[in-house]
């Protein structure tokens, strides 16, 4: 890992942002990204007032001022969350595809992403993908579930 970079699900970036970040998501304090499409799943699962899932229960049972404090981050996420560009990725995301690579848009993003910036992929228990782990792992990937 260079930089000690860390690249974080749609789930663990609510964490974050609710204040709740998870207890050695970052030990040594490193950087936090996410990719373009977990932003947005995040945006629009919090944003649809027809869609009650994780997310909206997450947001409700906080405390008001962290829960306000959250829907604000997430409409104007924080300079502290970096978030990386597909003109960044795009290119690392057809190189996977190449290299015979078959997950989904959202997880070719994540990968793409934690290859390009060395980073650790971490995803929510919630959020675990088999395929994504897998194939992460055959590629030496650092990942890593957290509650």
């Amino acid at each position: 890992m260079k930089d000690n970079c860390y690249v974080v699900d749609d789930h663990l970036l609510l964490r974050i942002l609710l204040a709740d970040e998870p207890s050695g998501l970052r030990p040594d304090g490193g950087r936090v990204f996410t990719t373009g499409l977990w932003y947005h799943r995040l945006c629009r699962s919090v944003g649809d007032r027809n869609v009650v899932g994780v997310f909206s229960r997450a947001i409700g049972s906080a405390d008001t001022s962290v829960a306000a404090k959250a829907v604000g981050a997430i409409t104007q996420l924080p300079d502290r969350i970096n978030l990386l560009s597909l003109r960044e990725l795009a290119w690392p995301m057809a190189r996977l595809v190449d290299d015979g690579i078959r997950l989904n848009l959202m997880s070719l993003e994540a990968l793409a992403a934690a290859e390009h910036l060395e980073a650790e992929l971490c995803l929510a228990v919630a959020d675990e993908n088999p395929q994504l782990l897998a194939i992460a792992q055959s590629r030496n990937a650092a990942v890593r579930l957290l509650d």
